[in-house]
């Protein structure tokens, strides 16, 4: 099990990365699933904090691997428990703090429900195998409220981990941006015209 002092073997983000989003991957079994979720955050300049305890070294081989060369692009912060996350989260100054909002099959509001990011927000999301804590949860009703990603669960248990993750950046990231975004009318794609 990695502890909050082992980053061995991975060189870590000296850049500049978001301060207006970050993902929290809490208790997280699968190595693969931690490094495809890095190279995520890499891609979107998001920082990534692991709450152990970890199912894997933070040297593991396919933890580099699923990362591949992005991880001195990723900003990463290990922390020992939830317990000790939420006190590092508490620890910060109220007006910066943001939101704690957890992903689950169990959340009320959809992921994509108009108005359910803001800016500072901290994206949780629980092990492949038990999800989140219970006190997780209850820290997140209490500030941000709980998302789930809609799927057929006749035919599907779960969403893959880092699948998503990758689906609620990308859509907190739409959301926060929003007003920002500029869109690229020679890439928009047009439909029902012909050349």
């Amino acid at each position: 099990m990695a502890s909050a002092q082992q980053v061995r073997g991975i060189e870590l983000a000296s850049s500049s990365q978001r301060t207006d989003l970050t993902v929290v991957l809490v208790c997280p079994q699968i190595p693969g699933n931690t490094g495809t979720i890095a190279r995520t955050c890499a891609a979107t300049q998001v920082p990534l904090h692991l709450v152990g305890p970890l199912g894997f070294e933070l040297d593991d081989a396919k933890l580099k691997r699923a990362g591949l060369d992005y991880w001195q692009s990723v900003c990463v912060k290990v922390h020992e428990s939830y317990d000790a996350f939420y006190t590092y989260w508490q620890e910060i100054e109220a007006s910066k703090r943001g939101r704690l909002v957890a992903f689950s099959k169990f959340g009320g509001k959809s992921h994509c429900a108009r108005g359910a990011y803001k800016p500072g927000d901290w994206l949780l999301f629980g092990s492949e195998v038990s999800g989140l804590p219970e006190n997780a949860h209850k820290h997140c009703e209490a500030t941000g409220g709980i998302r789930r990603i809609p799927i057929d669960e006749e035919h599907v248990r779960s969403l893959n981990l880092s699948v998503s993750v990758g689906v609620g950046v990308y859509e907190a990231l739409r959301q926060i941006d929003e007003k920002g975004m500029e869109v690229d009318v020679e890439y928009r794609p047009q439909y029902g015209k012909e050349d």
